[in-house]
């Protein structure tokens, strides 16, 4: 029965064994083929198939060193073939990558069973919360545990941290341990063992990746001395203060800049005053030095 094309498009890509010496060998021009079973690299010569089910890692914008000088804007696939890890460096157009970055995940990562804790812990509490067994399921910038009691979801601009384990529930399982900021503004922490240990590595490359972007992206707001200001004040007090003694202003100007810190998505308003959303916490940690000088 003929597979779904998922992605298709047009690139130059180097496979590792092409070249034994590792040194003198160039990219291919050709197509690149995706299903949610295998990715085809073709040319007019021929081509090579990589089974998903033997992907074991992404990396993107990373080539492998001996070939970085021809490349711009890639993504590196590492996978398992005759008892050998090779890659396969593909390059197209920034924005083709990215799409055909997201496309590729979902198909490694949307269904797969998993086990989950959640909250395993909440702020510095350790919670007696079962472990439950669900499907993973990938969403832009998302995504979502989905068990018979309840969908979990972490957005990656919420996400704090992320580490492994090897302990869920008394197994031994390969368990991604992600500390996350939930719905209530609370430090939290959820576990998640994928049924096979790559999917681990895969999922965690996925969230970083991601979060890589939204940083980027963040990186890029101008802010001004006041509306820094704000935004320490915010994450040091939970909103509640007194901002025109804060910005020593009258309540115009304090609602000026209140306001374009709310236009950049980096507060909201809350029933208990206000808060830092996702992107308002990572500009107050990246940039905590630069804010308090």
């Amino acid at each position: 029965m003929p597979e779904d094309v998922v992605a298709d498009i047009t690139g130059r890509f180097f496979l590792s064994g092409d070249d034994e010496d590792g040194g003198s060998g160039t990219p291919t021009t050709g197509r690149i083929i995706m299903t949610k079973r295998r990715l085809v690299l073709a040319t007019g010569d021929g081509k090579v198939t990589i089974p998903l089910s033997s992907v074991i890692d992404v990396n993107v914008s990373s080539a492998p060193q001996h070939v970085k000088r021809f490349f711009d804007d890639t993504v590196t696939i590492g996978y398992e073939t005759d008892g050998r890890v090779r890659s396969a460096v593909i390059e197209s157009a920034g924005e083709t990558v990215e799409t055909f970055v997201a496309i590729l995940f979902r198909c490694l990562l949307n269904g797969r069973s998993v086990a989950v804790k959640h909250p395993a812990r909440v702020g510095g509490r350790v919670r007696d919360t079962p472990v439950v067994e669900g499907r993973l399921r990938i969403k832009a910038r998302r995504i979502e545990l989905v068990t018979d009691g309840e969908t979990v979801g972490i957005d990656v601009e919420a996400v704090m941290n992320i580490d492994r384990g090897n302990n869920l529930g008394g197994s031994s399982r390969t368990t991604l341990v992600v500390k996350h900021v939930d719905d209530a503004g609370l430090s939290t922490t959820t576990l998640i063992a994928p049924e096979e240990s790559r999917y681990v590595n895969l999922l965690a490359r996925y969230l970083r990746i991601e979060y890589d972007e939204v940083r980027e992206e963040v990186e890029e707001i101008e802010l001004t001395n006041p509306e820094k200001r704000v935004l320490v004040s915010v994450h040091a007090t939970g909103g509640d203060i007194d901002f025109t003694n804060m910005l020593d202003g009258d309540p115009a100007y304090v609602t000026n800049v209140l306001n374009a810190v709310r236009n950049k998505d980096l507060i909201v308003d809350t029933p208990d005053g206000v808060a830092l959303t996702p992107q308002g916490r990572i500009i107050v940690s990246q940039r905590i030095e630069d804010v308090n000088a």
